[in-house]
């Protein structure tokens, strides 16, 4: 019989595969992809035209490509999809220390042969005010682009327009540089934006110049229909249309910030109709009147910041029907009145309110805290403090359970940390410090200075044993200071001057640095004096 007819069918299916492989020789296995040739040389030359003090491409010189450090390649095609450059020390940039890890020098056009580069990170770089270059808006396969933090200057190229599969932008173009409030990065026409309107969800340009954009500016950003997420913090804005043409479409939008620029305007309405908000950041833009009942709309809303304005009236009880949200700011103001309505509506429609965090200081409130304060359980920041409130400190606040429990917060709020703190400084409160605050066992900063609180400090107030600050100045306590709070390990910073304290501050007392403020009238056993504060270096005399 011929030896062809012999040949089992699975013969012939394995040699089509062999052959079909040999015609593929750039092709690496599923689980090691080995670089294409013409891609290697790509990055080699865009490597050449960078400064790297740090050395952070040093592996960009072995033979595969797709091993190089930040670079990542289809598992199944080995083309370079990835390209992530992000300084590893951007979280030093108030320090400085993230010049470090800093490149620098220029973007070669090279890496416009990378046809099947998505994503590209070269944010928290230093690129020493060069213009962003023209021909970035020629890699046509992006589908994330990130330049944050990375010093380029000069206007944001149209041919961004091209880039019609990006989903994600980030220009935000604050620097660390001596000057920090030079707009170096502008946008003077966003024409540009329509080529992106089909795609784009994120949109971050904040500190980028818009103050040539013209007062139809929000009418470019409007025709971003799928997006989610836009950041306009600090772009020399200077206004605010009170009304959208019909033709605008923002329905997805769920985070707005346009925080820092100057508009002198009411709230306008057409913020009630985006109805899918769960951030939305006004601060800083001089928003004028009282705050509108159409904020009833935003059932979705989670954070809403607008402080630092020129609101007035009384703070609605619209705010307390919002059944998500967790920040609220509106320090800063002009809010006079009480506070009842409001804390009132959040204990009465919401019982163990999902609020987190809650300030209303530098405001004009008066009145007495209510008792419905003890229904936000889940509150971690309080910050009432430079009212006209007055009366005791309720012991409700006893019922904060979140600072009692120690519940983790893993969210920020305006770049800040969620730390558990009660702030009542700046009134007129009186009465005694209630025992019921040292059940709040995770409370980290008690500030109540500068109130009229009197009586003794409480001997057990070691119960606080997570408590950084403590802040009792200026008012009218007694007695001794508890020799307990040596005992609180994580105490740094403690002000009890100007008070009627007596005796001495506990020797156990010791501190990684000086922060202990004094100023009583018997400590060391006579009036406080500069020798003795030099002699136990770590009493600061006021």
């Amino acid at each position: 019989m011929d030896l062809m007819l012999k040949l089992r069918p699975s013969f012939f299916f394995s040699f089509l595969i062999f052959i079909f492989l040999l015609q593929k020789p750039n092709l690496g296995s599923a689980s090691s992809p080995k670089c294409i040739s013409t891609e290697r040389q790509a990055l080699l030359t865009f490597k050449q035209s960078l400064t790297d003090p740090s050395g952070r491409l040093s592996s960009w010189s072995r033979p595969d490509c797709c091993k190089w450090r930040g670079v990542c390649c289809d598992r199944r095609t080995s083309y370079v999809i990835k390209i992530d450059l992000r300084n590893p020390n951007q979280t030093l940039r108030r320090n400085g220390e993230f010049r470090n890890g800093s490149l620098g020098g220029k973007i070669h056009p090279s890496l416009t042969r990378l046809k099947f580069l998505s994503y590209l990170d070269l944010s928290s770089n230093d690129f020493n005010f060069t213009e962003i270059p023209e021909f970035v808006g020629h890699i046509v396969s992006l589908r994330y682009l990130n330049l944050s933090f990375s010093s380029f200057s000069g206007e944001v190229p149209a041919s961004f327009g091209n880039l019609s599969k990006l989903e994600s932008l980030d220009l935000y173009a604050q620097t660390f540089s001596d000057d920090l409030f030079t707009m170096n990065l502008r946008a003077s026409k966003l024409g540009w934006l329509s080529g992106l309107s089909s795609s784009l969800t994120y949109l971050n340009m904040g500190f980028a110049s818009l103050s040539g954009a013209g007062e139809n500016w929000l009418q470019d950003f409007s025709r971003l229909s799928k997006l989610k997420e836009l950041h306009l913090f600090n772009c020399e804005l200077r206004s605010l249309p009170l009304s959208l043409p019909s033709s605008a479409n923002l329905k997805l939008l769920e985070v707005l910030d346009l925080s820092r620029n100057y508009f002198y305007s009411p709230t306008p309405n057409w913020l009630f109709d985006l109805t899918s908000l769960r951030k939305l950041f006004l601060q800083l833009v001089r928003l004028q009147g009282s705050i509108s009942p159409g904020f009833k709309k935003l059932k979705l809303l989670e954070t809403l910041d607008l402080s630092k304005n020129e609101l007035s009236g009384e703070i609605p009880a619209v705010l307390g029907d919002l059944p998500r949200l967790k920040y609220l700011d509106l320090s800063e103001n002009s809010f006079q009145g009480q506070i009842h309505r409001f804390l009132d509506a959040l204990s009465k429609n919401k019982g163990n309110s999902s609020l987190l965090s809650l300030s209303l200081m530098f405001d004009r409130l008066d009145g007495t805290l209510p008792e419905s304060l003890g229904a936000l359980r889940n509150l971690h920041i309080l910050d009432l403090s430079e009212n006209k409130l007055s009366g005791s400190v309720p012991k409700c606040m006893g019922n904060l359970t979140a600072i009692v429990q120690g519940k983790s917060v893993d969210e920020y709020y305006e770049y800040q940390e969620i730390r558990d703190s009660i702030n009542l400084s700046g009134n007129n409160i009186n009465g005694e410090m209630p025992v019921e605050i040292l059940d709040l066992t995770y409370l980290r900063i008690l500030n109540l200075s500068r109130n009229s609180v009197a009586g003794s400090i409480p001997g057990n107030i070691s119960k606080l044993g997570h408590l950084e600050t403590l802040d009792l100045s200026r008012n009218r306590f007694s007695g001794a200071i508890p020799q307990s709070l040596a005992a609180i390990s994580s105490l740094h910073t403690l002000n009890v001057s100007y008070n009627k304290l007596e005796g001495s501050i506990p020797k156990q007392l010791k501190f990684k640095d000086p922060s202990i403020y004094a100023g009583n009238e018997l400590l060391c056993g006579k009036p406080l004096s500069k020798k003795c504060a030099r002699k136990q270096q770590d009493v600061v005399v006021n």
